[in-house]
């Protein structure tokens, strides 16, 4: 079985993978499958990372972490008919409802003002993959590229809300450079499903038949000319090579330590990288408090962007709000009941309804930030430092290979896809060395 300590057989493998979220188990389940024996090493009592799914809150599958599959082409949704899972799909940006001062409406509903601020908003963030930044057009943050477009402060509010929030991250700390890449590397398409098993099922179905140690965090990485030694909490572990999957933020607060010290290069990108707060506030009703059409809706609120995890089940009373960044920070500065009762009063707004408190049956704050292991959402590339994802994705040496998200330069980050794919990338980097 995957979950488990180690015993004094099994210090030694000939991949050490650090990590048991998407990146990690995929690029284990690849070293597995072509032959390697492979470990990993997690520190949390679970696998998954910033994927964690949790039943009981509802009659389904609830998301405290990563929730949606981000385009019909991904690596995702083929996995899951691998594993005989399933997706249901969601039109959030098709469905979108914004609230100007009132409850909120489809686009199509709106003053014009609001309406085709939006539009152009949107319009703008597309032009970005047409511009050659970094050949001749020097690297500048998503609020200057939108200033100079002409949009105006209230402008740049919304566009924070219905972009730079998705990134999580301030829309002044966003590279068009960075941005612009992912565009042009994109592949995954249009759109949108959630995991009808939850996305622990699938991560469970990658894990099957690897060894896996949880309560490990790793502390120290020491490489030599015959391999690598892992110190963790739960002791320590030999291999040849070893694959890095920490989260950025991690890796920046120095969490995992190496011996000798990561190169300038790859020092650079890390310091470069970004990551913000990352907050959810879930709640469950006796009966939905909205249409069976919301899927997503937005305002410029404290709890700006909110959308239905039940949407196309049954027993789906339950929403969900979702930010990042200052939005973020702010709710995590409050009480946790202070938290739920701002995002109650604000859907309150949003679905122009009675006061919804009397029909709540649950309400969650998960604040990935608090998270030990996460210390945040996920990465985000500032301006002047596009080429961070590629110093991250790169092998220090021929010992130390590194995945996770933030390393998906030639896909999308901040992606469960993107994570995967950053992990089968770096398994097959080994397999071929």
């Amino acid at each position: 079985m995957w979950a488990g300590r180690r015993t004094a057989n099994d210090m030694h493998s000939e991949v050490i993978v650090i990590g048991a979220g998407a990146a990690g188990l995929a690029a284990a389940r690849r070293l597995h499958d072509g032959g390697a024996d492979v470990r990993v090493l997690e520190a949390r009592e679970r696998i998954g990372g910033r994927i964690w799914t949790t039943e009981g809150l509802a009659p389904f599958p609830i998301e405290l972490g990563a929730e949606l599959i981000h385009g019909e082409a991904t690596v995702t949704r083929r996995l899951l008919a691998e594993a005989g899972l399933h997706d249901i799909p969601v039109d959030r940006y098709g469905r979108m409802r914004w609230a100007d001062g009132g409850p909120a409406r489809p686009l199509g509903e709106l003053p014009a003002g609001p309406r085709d601020t939006i539009v152009a908003i949107k319009a703008a963030y597309a032009d970005l993959a047409a511009t050659p930044w970094g050949e001749g057009v020097p690297d500048i943050s998503l609020a200057d590229y939108l200033r100079g477009r002409g949009f105006d402060g209230q402008a740049l509010e919304i566009a924070d809300v219905i972009l730079a929030q998705t990134c999580c991250a301030p829309l002044g700390g966003l590279s068009c450079a960075d941005l612009a890449r992912e565009m042009r590397a994109d592949r995954a398409g249009p759109l949108e499903f959630r995991v009808a098993e939850g996305y622990g099922a699938l991560l469970g179905w990658l894990a099957r038949g690897l060894a896996i140690t949880l309560g490990a965090p790793a502390q120290l990485v020491r490489r030599g000319p015959r391999g690598v030694e892992v110190e963790t909490g739960a002791g320590l572990f030999t291999a040849e090579r070893c694959v890095v999957t920490l989260p950025a933020s991690l890796l920046r607060a120095g969490a995992l330590r190496f011996a000798p010290p990561l190169g300038e290069a790859k020092l650079r990108a890390i310091g470069a990288l970004r990551s913000a707060a990352a907050t959810k506030l879930i709640y469950r009703f006796d009966e939905p408090l909205w249409d069976e059409g919301l899927t997503y809706m937005a305002h410029l609120g404290a709890a700006s962007r909110w959308w239905t995890p039940g949407h196309g089940r049954e027993g789906a009373a339950v929403i969900a709000c979702y930010v990042t960044a200052g939005r973020a920070e702010a709710i995590d500065g409050l009480g946790e009941e202070a938290a739920l009762r701002l995002g109650l009063e604000e859907l309150r707004g949003l679905l122009g309804a009675a006061d919804p408190l009397p029909r709540c049956l649950m309400a969650r704050r998960v604040s990935w930030a608090a998270d030990a292991y996460a210390q945040g959402g996920y990465a985000h590339v500032p301006p002047g430092a596009a080429q961070a994802r590629v110093g991250l994705a790169a092998p220090e040496g021929d010992r130390l290979f590194f995945a996770g998200e933030a390393t998906a330069y030639d896909s999308n980050p901040q992606t469960v896809h993107g994570a995967i794919e950053s992990g089968l990338r770096a398994a097959g980097e080994i397999l071929g060395s």
